[in-house]
């Protein structure tokens, strides 16, 4: 089968699979749910496909697999698989201790890779921004945006004053930044969610010419 004809079979599955994702629109039904398992199907293997082409295989052949074989390289290569199994005891009562030591090691590693890219990916360029929108010709823009940054981290401050009666309040400051760090917070998610429709619009509309021009044969 040439390279052509399978393009147009890819085509016509992208076709049919689309509709019938559409055909949600009148209620759950056999065709959408058999979209849906394909959907889920492919990208369990593509995941898996890319996790044993990119994560395990090199992982492997750097380790475990190299030569000549070191212990210590050995070991590496072999904790972390060390560490995934002890997450299977964690649905056995008995051994769920050794199962919540591989959650403690998972957490902590995803924690700290999420903080570190927290710091290096959005404070420290969201700071270097701040300061770089200070200029002459630019000082209100980098005033409204000096100020959104403080009123949404008040926003998001927990801490108030507990009254004799058991409620907690805020200071009347403190709120007052705080609802202007909530509007701030409504217009960023507003415009995010209309740049979103724009943009799935815009996908789908693309995706609906492709197929009818290679369905109408034009």
């Amino acid at each position: 089968m040439t390279p052509e004809a399978l393009e147009q079979i890819g085509v016509v599955a992208g076709a049919v699979l689309t509709l019938a994702i559409f055909s949600y629109l009148l209620g759950d039904n056999f065709l959408y749910r058999i979209a849906i398992h394909i959907f889920i199907g492919a990208a369990a293997g593509f995941v898996l496909l890319a996790v044993l082409e990119r994560v395990l295989i090199p992982w492997l052949s750097a380790t475990v697999l190299s030569t000549p074989l070191e212990l210590p390289r050995l070991i590496v290569g072999l904790l972390p698989f060390l560490f995934g199994g002890l997450l299977v005891y964690k649905g056995r009562q008995r051994l769920s201790r050794l199962g919540d030591l591989g959650v403690v090691i998972v957490l902590g590693v995803g924690t700290a890779l999420a903080l570190l890219g927290a710091v290096n990916g959005t404070l420290l360029p969201l700071i270097g921004d701040t300061g770089r929108a200070f200029r002459p010709e630019n000082v209100l823009n980098g005033l409204i945006g000096l100020i959104g940054t403080l009123s949404v981290l008040v926003y998001f401050t927990y801490v108030g004053l507990r009254r004799l009666s058991g409620e907690v309040t805020q200071f009347l400051p403190v709120r007052f930044v705080g609802l202007i760090g909530q509007g701030f917070i409504a217009i960023t998610l507003g415009a995010t969610y209309g740049l979103l429709i724009l943009s799935a619009l815009s996908v789908l509309s693309g995706v609906l010419a492709d197929r009818l021009f290679v369905l109408l044969g034009r």
